[in-house]
């Protein structure tokens, strides 16, 4: 089994740097937790308290050594967390994986999930992982994820029945439609399909 790396050295530029998640942290993501816009778009446990967010976060080594997840936290250039970025859904064999972020409210409006996205995404395509393509997968109502995939280089992939919008970044050797998309497409709708 293939574990994810966290990016060496840390990923950082805009006025955000990327990083792992702490203890310390625990307020700002049960603060997120409760943000009636992170809850309109992002799945967020049921019990959203200190205690769900400290193992949430004590488990990230594991989603690591599984490949299952990769989560960062951006914080400002005062070191402040004002949201995450990840990815999720890796697929070794197709080289594709799933980004996803959101931004703490007194956040949002300052290219703060622009500069994450685009740093992880631009991380991801190239060593370690040297992915072929991610996907963002967002709500149609969603303008502000939208705005974001679209500043961090995503194109628009598909859309679907007015639920999703599928955009993707792929590296630049495959800037347009390629045998890959097909692939993520087809992957993407068998994953919301399981998920269903």
């Amino acid at each position: 089994m293939r574990s994810l790396p966290l990016p060496v050295p840390a990923l950082a530029g805009g006025g955000v740097a990327l990083r792992p998640w702490r203890v310390d942290d625990v307020d700002h993501l049960v603060s997120a937790w409760k943000d009636p816009e992170v809850l309109r778009w992002t799945p967020v446990p049921d019990d959203a308290g200190p205690e769900k967010a400290a193992a949430w976060i004590a488990g990230a080594r594991h989603r690591l050594e599984t490949a299952t997840a990769l989560d960062l936290v951006v914080v400002d250039g005062g070191g402040t967390a004002v949201g995450e970025v990840g990815l999720s859904d890796l697929d070794h064999d197709r080289r594709v994986a799933l980004i996803g972020w959101w931004t703490a409210a007194h956040a949002r409006g300052r290219g703060v999930a622009t500069q994450a996205v685009g740093l992880l995404a631009g991380w991801a395509l190239g060593p370690p992982l040297d992915l072929a393509a991610i996907l963002a997968r967002i709500h149609p109502d969603n303008e502000g994820s939208l705005a974001v995939a679209r500043a961090a280089g995503f194109r628009t992939l598909a859309s679907r029945d007015n639920r999703e919008v599928v955009m993707v970044a792929a590296t630049p050797q495959r800037p347009g439609p390629t045998g890959i998309d097909r692939e993520v497409l087809a992957e993407g709708e068998h994953k919301a399909t399981r998920r269903g």
